[in-house]
Parts: C-alpha cells; sequence; structure tokens
C-alpha cells in the first residue's frame, strides 16, 4: 500500500484528521500543555507523514527478500520501533524549536510515542486490509487461468478424438471403393487429402469463420458424392450476414456424418439435408429415414459438439421428433468473446 502512487494523500488526509482531533475535540495530546495551532497543525502534519514514509521503506526493503515470518509482522514489527525512535528524536527538536515546557521530558516523549504509534498501527491495520485484498485478486487470477487452462486442455482432448474417428472411417470407404472404381477412389482420396489438411490446420483452434467451415463443408459433400452418388442432396441456405460469425471446426462434417450414419437413402428415396441460418443459429434439418440396423455408433458426434460448445459457454439445441431431426447451432460474435478466445483459423498457419 505504501508504495501505491496516491497513498500520500491517504497520511496528509490523516494528519488532518488528527490535528482537529486534538485541537477541537481536545483528544490525545502531543504534549502536556497546549500548543498554538499553527505549530501544532505542522508538527502533526510532519510526524504523520513521517510514521507513513518509516512504513514505505519498511515495505520496501521486506519485500527484496523471502523471510521466514509473515511479511506483514516483520513489518509491523520493524515499523514499531522505528516510530518509537521517531518519537523520541520528535521530542529532542520539539524542545529544541519550541523551548519551554515544549522541551524533551519524559511526559512529551510518551504523549509523542502513544501518537505515533496509533498512527502507525492505523497505518498497518489499513495496509494489511490492502495486502489481503491484492492477494485475493491474485488468487482470484491464478483460478481463473488455472480454469482456462483446464477447459483448454480438455478441448484438445476432444478436438483430439475427432482425427482417428474421421481417418478411420474413410480408409474404410476407399478400402472399398478401391475394389469397385479406381477411378472414384482416386478422386475420393484427392478430395480426402484435402480435407484432412484442413482438420490439421484448424485442430489447436477453438472457433473459425462460418464460411471457412461451410467452405470445408462441400468439400465433405463431394466426397459424400463420389460415394453415394445422387442418394443424397443437400440444400443450403445461409445468409451472407452469418458468414464472419464464428464456429467450432469440423461440426457441420461431424453433424452431416451423423445423419448418414443413422438413415437410409437410395437413388429413388434419396436421404434430403436442409442447412440454414438465421442472426443466431444455424440448423441443419432431415427428414427421417432411420435404418433397421444402425452402424456402431462411438457416441462421439453429438457429445462431442456439445462438449465443445459448453467449453465456450453455450449450448446447442437438438430435436429429436418421429418424422424428423434437426440440431441448431450457435452462431458466436467474435466481439463477445474475451480476447484469450479470439484464436479463429485466420491466426493459424496455412
Amino acid at each position: 500500500m505504501f508504495s501505491h502512487r496516491k497513498s500520500h494523500w491517504f497520511a496528509a488526509i490523516l494528519g488532518v484528521y488528527s490535528f482537529f482531533n486534538i485541537y477541537l475535540l481536545d483528544g490525545d495530546r502531543l504534549f502536556a500543555v497546549a500548543v498554538e495551532p499553527f505549530p501544532l497543525f505542522f508538527l502533526i502534519l510532519i510526524l504523520t507523514f513521517s510514521v507513513w514514509y518509516i512504513n514505505r521503506l519498511v515495505e520496501r526493503l521486506t519485500s527484496k527478500n523471502t523471510p521466514k515470518i509473515h511479511p506483514l509482522i516483520q513489518q509491523f514489527v520493524i515499523s514499531v520501533i522505528a516510530v518509537l525512535i521517531l518519537a523520541f528524536i520528535s521530542a529532542q527538536i520539539s524542545g529544541l524549536i519550541l523551548g519551554g515546557p515544549f522541551g524533551f521530558s519524559w511526559q512529551n516523549f510518551l504523549l509523542s510515542a502513544a501518537f505515533t504509534s496509533r498512527i502507525n498501527l492505523f497505518l498497518n491495520c489499513v495496509n494489511a486490509i490492502y495486502f489481503f485484498s491484492e492477494k485475493l485478486k491474485e488468487k482470484a487470477i491464478e483460478a481463473e487461468k488455472l480454469k482456462t487452462l483446464t477447459a483448454d486442455a480438455k478441448l484438445q482432448s476432444v478436438n483430439s478424438q475427432l482425427n482417428p474417428h474421421f481417418f478411420f472411417n474413410n480408409l474404410s470407404t476407399l478400402s472399398v471403393l478401391i475394389h469397385q472404381d479406381a477411378n472414384a477412389a482416386d478422386r475420393y482420396l484427392q478430395k480426402l487429402s484435402e480435407i484432412y489438411r484442413y482438420i490439421l490446420r484448424n485442430k489447436s483452434n477453438e472457433l473459425i469463420p462460418l464460411a471457412e467451415e461451410l467452405d470445408f463443408l462441400n468439400k465433405y459433400i463431394e466426397l459424400l458424392t463420389i460415394r453415394f452418388e445422387e442418394s443424397l442432396k443437400f440444400s443450403i441456405d445461409v445468409k451472407n450476414a452469418g458468414f464472419q460469425k464464428l464456429i467450432p471446426p469440423a461440426v457441420l462434417q461431424l453433424l452431416v456424418e451423423n445423419v448418414v450414419k443413422h438413415n437410409y437413402f437410395t437413388r429413388k428415396e434419396p436421404l434430403e439435408v436442409f442447412i440454414s441460418s438465421d442472426e443466431a443459429y444455424l440448423q441443419i434439418y432431415n427428414k427421417k429415414q432411420p435404418k433397421e440396423v444402425v452402424e456402431f455408433s462411438s457416441g462421439i458426434g453429438l457429445q462431442n459438439i456439445s462438449d465443445r460448445y459448453r467449453f465456450l459457454d453455450c449450448d446447442i439445441r437438438v430435436e429429436d421428433e418421429a418424422d424428423h431431426f434437426m440440431v441448431e447451432l450457435p452462431l458466436i460474435d467474435d466481439k463477445t468473446l474475451t480476447s484469450s478466445r479470439r484464436r479463429t483459423a485466420s491466426t493459424s498457419p496455412h
């Protein structure tokens, strides 16, 4: 507290208060006899500032080492000794300046020591409050940093589930295509390499622009078209105003993959997936054509998306009805994010 650039004003106010307490209220005295207001005011102000500067010096000295005892206790003990010496010197100088009954005497020394000790005690109490409030702020900041680091570690753990999950699913598909249609397998491999490059580039990003995620989705749709041809149809109607909104990377691919996994579709009975948006949400909708036997699911899809949004203090909406399935993803505005969370694909190396 004593090193704070404005703390000397506190000492000045305390000195003025002490003067009025002694002179007007006839409170604690500096001398055994009354003193005229003018010299009394300056004596009190000088003593108060002297006590304050003593504590400031002690604080600077004790802050340079790491004592075994608490720094507040060390500072208080040293300041008490220094203040008693100040009271002795003050009584001597007052006698030289004012003379007569204001000269050095045991009674004048005790009165001066009592006054300076009370000022010192008050300043140390205020300093203790300031010290612990600052420590509390530091602990709160440390706790918030630890919370952020923990959340980031969990997010990286969740993101790490995507790469092997996506990669092995598509390797299995590629293996089938190689035996059925070599040209289709070659096109599939090219698109797969582009998609996987995108995933690797954005694996450490929490958020990316929606426009970039839609571009990635179109590549994934091309991949599905090679595999399923006209059995899958997509309708994308996203407002241009939402293109700069943010979204976790690869969530649309996960949702489309989830639709493909749980529904049957043929050329005669194609599956349509509708993707649209408003100002706040992106909707992915499909009519249900449930498979009789659903492929094995690791449960990564929706839970992964939900977990990633939860780290951003958002929730997804899931509407699972008898005839349709819809997921709504919050579109995140960059202005609502803290600086520590503004990590988009534009900042990652390409």
